[in-house]
């Protein structure tokens, strides 16, 4: 009776044990997903573990490969992506990306030339221009211009190159010579994180080099960046804060966050 007891307690706290180390690398993944990297410390100062068992945790993705160990931490690696489908990726947050796609659309005027960036919050800005009469809409972005070519009104322009898969977008050499040829009034673009410091980050070179390119040649630049990237450095940087005109994110932004930016002099747009 006491030996039967005593194992249904062991199994119990075994269970216990297992669903912890979930918890956990859940959260390591969708901090990798979202920040890029992770360090041991957010492991342990998160779930009050220890070095060790925050080391083993990310042990345990790497192997699986799921991730990248640094001396610190850990660095995202390509098949996390495959584990965040673009469809998961455009549900998340969805209310505030439409809210920002609007907020963006209403700065486009009849016969404007524009940039469309790849990203899932710029998707969301393609239905609110189907009003708007003579423009022309130069994009990286295969749902961008999918959802563009609903409207007759508007011309679409589709760079040429090498498809991302799981950004449902186009990079590499020849997109970026194409890039060059075309200069546009407005450019919108995304980024993977942002900050005061590092400004626009991405996960690498690949998908920077267009945006860069498109800014450049723009009079306007409008960043719509979600909240949650605010304030969260991803891996390459790719431009200043100082190349953007307005950056335009959702409510969910800290008001500390506010204050710090309108002293840096950036036009930001909370809606």
């Amino acid at each position: 009776m006491f030996i039967l007891l005593f194992d249904n307690v062991r199994f119990k706290l075994k269970e216990i044990v297992v669903l912890k180390k979930q918890i956990r690398e859940k959260y390591i993944l969708n901090t990798l997903y979202k920040n890029g990297e992770i360090s041991v410390n957010q492991i342990i100062n998160t779930f009050n573990v220890t070095s060790m068992t925050a080391r083993r945790d990310i042990t345990k993705l790497a192997e699986d490969g799921y991730l990248i160990r640094t001396h610190g931490g850990a660095l995202r690696s390509d098949p996390l992506d495959n584990m965040f489908s673009f469809a998961t990726r455009i549900d998340s947050n969805k209310l505030n990306k439409i809210k920002i796609g609007r907020s963006a659309a209403k700065f486009v005027k009849n016969n404007d030339t524009i940039y469309i960036d790849s990203g899932t919050t710029l998707i969301r800005m393609c239905p609110f221009l189907k009003d708007r009469k003579g423009i022309t809409v130069i994009t990286n972005s295969l749902p961008a211009a999918a959802e563009l070519t609903n409207y007759s009104n508007i011309k679409v322009t589709l760079i040429g190159g090498d498809i991302i898969h799981e950004r449902r977008s186009i990079y590499g050499n020849i997109a970026t010579e194409q890039a060059e040829r075309y200069s546009v009034i407005k450019a919108f673009i995304g980024t993977d994180g942002l900050s005061l410091k590092n400004g626009l980050t991405a996960y690498g070179n690949n998908e920077s080099q267009v945006s860069n390119i498109m800014a450049g040649s723009a009079n306007e630049v409008f960043l719509l960046c979600d909240s949650s990237k605010i304030e969260h450095d991803s891996t390459y940087k790719f431009a200043k804060l100082s190349s953007i005109d307005y950056l335009i994110t959702d409510s969910g932004i800290d008001k500390r966050i506010i204050q710090k930016y309108k002293k840096e002099k950036i036009n930001l747009i909370v809606v």
